[in-house]
């Protein structure tokens, strides 16, 4: 008895190591975003309307290229480097030869768009500075995913950690010492310069930074790469598309406008991204041991994410003014309209990257492209008329409507008729539940924030419980899906196929009682 308990303790030791590592590095992930949110509050507020529309430009367009040279790269290397580890030189120094070169392409692609564009001299050479950026923080991608490959992620978040923060005070102090955009963008270089060598250091540490050329495996590296860049960048130029055309069209001072909103929205999609890169291990894994633990589990993701999701929707979409008006300046008032319509966005935000992964779990990445294209068909053509037409609450209504034909799209690629039809029926009590919510927030809207806080907190579950939304088997399945994220190993409620998430027989048999 005493060796059986001595062994059992060992695992659950294990499974608390695991799962307070987890949290640590969610909570460390969520601490970056409020930080950064943090910051852009701040220097909205000492840039103004146009330098803060600046400052968004040039740091959109470092980022849009940073995830066309470097992303796919990064994600083939990783694949690449786990399944043939003695190529690991040769891998990593063709990675590094094919990102360098794309990178000084992207930084010549940025500058050349600055004139193109007629951006104003400030945002021109803003944007200049942000290319030079572009090089050192490919490389670093794919130094990234070397990382990861070699189990040694805790590298990479503490490289990420110590350049945000480092990025972050460095801009706060050049802010208060009365310095403005270029400025900002300096820091940004010599920052990205800094992480370079840090990753340089790690990679050494690793004993992983070796140089060794091979013609053919660069090419063959460069074949495989193709159908990666493909899917991502038509994926990146449809997520970026909206400040480009708005500032291109309507200027910096438009983008500003857009950007306080967006940042918002970004704020809370965090969460979501959290869950869809933890969960996407066990799904991949699961979908090749059993199919129907697959389907609840996707399945019933996609409720508690609509979960979260619509609550913050329904309270926002009320008072978009006292959410703007809290965290900017009056100069931002007219973000509050563009708020209104793009805090449908976060339902989008939740629920598309899940849809991809799932797709990817299945192995069905040409869908997933498929996908990509047609949304960004729909967002080149709704964002360009509707942003001649309407400003920046046009690129929130082009935004929204190409993102409710990729999610419409998603769902049909992912899921079987039967599925659609019983997720549309809970998502529907839930869209009840928080249709009663706003109104509720609606009365008490000009009231202190605790009050509207608390009202929220309290009236939405009661609301949830009469319209038969949320169910005791959700409880289960938080406690299921982070221990399967935790241990990463199979765990017997998911090898088992006795994934205590309601199956489609019991979602038809309680929407019928209810």
């Amino acid at each position: 008895m005493r060796a059986g308990s001595k062994n059992s303790s060992k695992p659950r030791g294990t499974v608390f190591k695991t799962s307070k590592n987890a949290v640590m590095l969610l909570a460390g992930t969520m601490i970056r975003m409020i930080a950064a949110f943090a910051f852009i509050v701040y220097c909205a507020d000492q840039l103004g309307v146009e330098g803060f529309g600046k400052y968004t430009v040039a740091v959109h367009y470092f980022e849009l290229f940073l995830s066309l040279t470097a992303t796919a790269v990064g994600i083939l290397l990783t694949r690449d480097i786990a399944r043939w580890p003695r190529h690991s030189d040769q891998l990593l120094t063709s990675g590094i030869l094919l990102t360098s070169m794309l990178s000084v392409f992207g930084s010549v692609a940025i500058w050349m768009l600055g004139y193109l564009f007629g951006y104003d001299l400030d945002t021109r050479q803003a944007m200049l500075i942000a290319s030079a950026a572009l090089i050192p923080a490919s490389i670093c991608v794919v130094f990234e995913a070397v990382f990861v490959t070699h189990g040694r992620a805790e590298l990479m978040a503490g490289g990420v950690t110590l350049e945000s923060f480092l990025r972050i005070g460095i801009s706060l102090w050049l802010l208060a010492q009365g310095f403005g955009l270029i400025a900002l963008l300096w820091a940004f270089l010599v920052v990205r310069c800094f992480l370079l060598l840090v990753y340089l250091w790690g990679m050494q540490r690793i004993g992983a930074l070796g140089w060794t050329f091979s013609r053919h495996r660069h090419f063959r590296l460069i074949s495989r790469w193709r159908m990666f860049a493909a899917e991502n960048w038509m994926a990146s130029i449809y997520t970026n598309l909206d400040i480009i055309v708005l500032s291109w069209i309507s200027g910096e001072a438009a983008a500003g406008i857009y950007s306080a909103a967006r940042k918002v929205v970004r704020l809370g999609a965090v969460v979501a991204k959290s869950y869809t890169t933890a969960i996407f291990p066990v799904m991949s894994r699961m979908y090749t041991e059993s199919r129907d633990s697959f389907s609840r589990l996707y399945t019933h993701s996609i409720r508690v994410l609509t979960l979260l999701a619509l609550p913050a929707v329904a309270v926002v979409s009320v008072i978009p003014e006292r959410v703007i008006g809290l965290l900017f300046s009056s100069e931002f008032d007219e973000a509050a309209t563009v708020l209104r319509v793009l805090i449908w966005v976060l339902l989008i935000d939740f629920l598309n990257p899940f849809l991809s992964y799932t797709l990817f779990a299945q192995g069905r990445q040409d869908r997933s492209m498929r996908v990509a294209a047609i949304s960004l068909a729909v967002n080149s053509v709704a964002t360009y008329f509707l942003v001649v037409r309407y400003g920046a609450v046009g690129a929130a209504l082009g935004t929204l409507i190409s993102g409710s034909v990729a999610m419409c799209c998603y769902f049909v690629a992912t899921m079987e008729k039967r599925e659609i039809r019983n997720t549309f029926l809970e998502t529907t009590r839930i869209l009840i539940a928080c249709a009663v919510l706003a109104l509720v927030i609606s009365m008490v809207r000009n009231s202190f924030w605790a009050v509207i806080v608390l009202t929220s907190l309290l009236v939405y579950p009661i609301l949830l419980i009469f319209a038969g939304a949320v169910r005791f088997e959700d409880f289960t399945f938080f406690k299921n899906t982070f221990n399967a994220i935790s241990l990463k190993m199979r765990t017997p409620a998911l090898e088992s196929g006795n994934y205590t998430a309601p199956s489609s027989g019991e979602s038809e048999e309680r929407s019928s009682s209810h």
